[in-house]
């Protein structure tokens, strides 16, 4: 039976399969924190806000079994997590009954369910344990390779340190990256399995249930290290945004810096109460531009907790132009009024043309004929408001486009990637044009950056050699761009393994999305066969705590 077909209860009346999973789910979670004490108590509150989050930043990607099944990823943590200080073998014995007497009900669960059911659950535990180990790798690494700072958190990162976190700490404990491991872990698990985790961390940090300090400063490097990097490799970017976001706000939170969290929610407050459409209207000249949301609106109150999405206007040359916006995260804007400087993008807009000759065209008549009416800012380190950079074939493209509208040379910065440093990286730069104004609107000033690339420089820089995940990994293991002329053979060779396999990571986990989307599109429930062996261990959990069940 799948998930589209509908049972026939007692009373005679139809109720789709996927309703009475849902209800199912439901069930099992009441019975369980109804069986047990000294649970959180917010434990039931916690897996609804965790099922909120999921349909929140994913829409309708995943199957309704998944979402469902998010209700009951803590009942399901408490039978593996048995042996844990922090449970006990009583939520075990419970977890284990409640789950069986859900694999149990022919009447409403299917045997696809079933087998869909089993290697989820276990997923999800198979995660947690992925980026705690991946945590304390990352945590041995910088122990043994960096600085006294941070070998002294180290017991903060990767232990059950009980004390308290100094504001110090809190700043000095900063995430790395393992494109290797991320891969492989991710390999052997369901990607809805993946969300569910993501969501789960996301909430944990909107709302800390543990008492120690060091718990949600481990939780926040694994937002950082392991939960974000991969939904932004995915293509779930507002989901990415808003979880680097919560783990931003909780190390300002921890360094006694809740002042500037307050002054990020009112300047963001400010741009929102403008809306992006009347921005967006303002920049273009339009009045019938069109905006999209990238994540669903919270139930009555109208709020996005992340601004995000599409666009697209008509241009007074006669072209339209589309692509993404996004509004500066709560969390982001902190920390950058944490630096003490200005923030240039508050608003930020990508247009993605659909060639080379189309963006250069689309930038040119954007400076020539909008950007006088904005108050044009340099950004940060430049000393002109208007930045090209790429191979000289593209520059020179911008540049014929700028003079054939009487834009002068000494309006602009120009940054071209010769042959010879092309050549030394192994792969042109990233190739953009970009511009940051101030615009006027109801009296609220708002910084804007807008960049124009083509669709294929997008592409690079979401799963290619441009992307700010490839550049962070290189950073990381001391790969930088001002050290390419320096590099041995031996060096050079290495930082092309790397970027290779970057690439393959990124889009393995690209294309996982998609797989999912299409297997929920033809209606059937698709389990990654690498996935079974953990599947085994949840079966054997259940056997283990409930021997009189499963024997009869």
């Amino acid at each position: 039976m799948s998930s589209k077909e509908c049972i026939l209860t007692d009373e005679k009346e139809i109720i789709p399969a996927e309703e009475m999973f849902e209800y199912s789910c439901q069930r099992a979670l009441v019975e369980y924190v109804g069986s047990v004490e000294g649970e959180r108590e917010d434990f039931v509150e916690h897996a609804y806000r965790v099922r909120d989050l999921v349909k929140k930043y994913t829409g309708d990607d995943l199957p309704s079994e998944a979402v469902s099944l998010s209700l009951l990823h803590d009942v399901a943590d408490r039978l593996f997590n048995k042996k844990s200080m922090k449970y006990n073998n009583d939520w075990a014995r419970v977890s284990a009954k409640v789950l069986y007497d859900l694999f149990d009900n022919d009447n409403t669960t299917s045997h696809d369910q079933l087998n869909y059911t089993g290697c989820l659950l276990a997923d999800v535990a198979k995660i947690e344990q992925s980026a705690a180990h991946h945590r304390r790798l990352m945590a041995k690494i910088a122990e043994e390779e960096s600085n006294e700072d941070c070998r002294e958190i180290y017991p903060l990162v990767a232990e059950r340190h009980m004390g308290k976190v100094s504001p110090e700490q809190w700043a000095i404990a900063q995430p790395l990256l393992d494109l290797d491991h991320m891969r492989l872990e991710m390999d052997k698990i369901n990607i809805e399995a993946f969300i569910i985790k993501c969501a789960e961390i996301m909430d944990n940090l909107q709302h800390p249930s543990s008492k120690r300090e060091s718990a949600i400063l481990q939780d926040v490097l694994e937002a950082e290290s392991f939960y974000a990097p991969i939904l932004e490799a995915m293509g779930y970017e507002a989901f990415a945004a808003e979880l680097r976001s919560v783990a931003k706000i909780r190390r300002l939170i921890g360094q006694g810096k809740e002042d500037l969290v307050k002054n990020a929610k009112e300047t963001q407050d400010r741009v929102l109460q403008v809306g992006m459409e009347k921005i967006a209207d303002k920049i273009f000249g339009v009045n019938d531009g069109t905006i999209s949301y990238a994540i669903l609106k919270d139930k009555g109150s109208g709020e996005y907790s992340t601004h995000m999405g599409e666009f697209a206007a008509d241009t007074e040359y006669g072209n339209m132009v589309a692509g993404n916006w996004r509004i500066k995260t709560v969390g982001s804007l902190a920390d950058k009024l944490k630096g003490g400087d200005g923030i240039m993008d508050i608003v930020g807009m990508m247009v993605i043309s659909r060639d080379r000759e189309t963006t250069t065209c689309d930038f040119a008549h954007f400076i020539a004929d909008r950007l006088k009416e904005f108050r044009p800012v340099c950004a940060r380190s430049k000393n002109r408001p208007v930045y090209i950079q790429g191979t000289k074939e593209y520059v020179d493209a911008v540049e014929q486009n700028l003079r054939e509208l009487g834009v002068g040379s000494d309006e602009y910065l120009v940054k071209i990637d010769t042959d010879e440093k092309c050549e030394q990286r192994g792969y042109s730069i990233y190739e953009v044009s970009k511009v940051t104004f101030a615009v006027d609107i109801d009296d609220v000033e708002i910084p804007v950056e807008i960049q124009f690339i083509t669709k294929d420089e997008r592409r690079r820089a979401r799963t290619e050699e441009v992307s700010h995940l490839v550049y962070k990994y290189l950073q990381s293991l001391g790969f930088s761009e001002d050290n390419l002329g320096k590099e041995t053979t031996r060096q050079r060779v290495e930082r092309m393994k790397i970027v290779s396999l970057a690439k393959e990571v990124l889009g393995a986990l690209h294309k996982r999305r998609y797989d999912m989307i299409n297997s929920k599109i033809t209606g059937k429930l698709g389990i990654n066969p690498k996935s079974l062996s953990n599947e085994d261990k949840f079966i054997e959990s259940l056997i283990e705590l409930c021997p009189d069940k499963l024997t009869t």
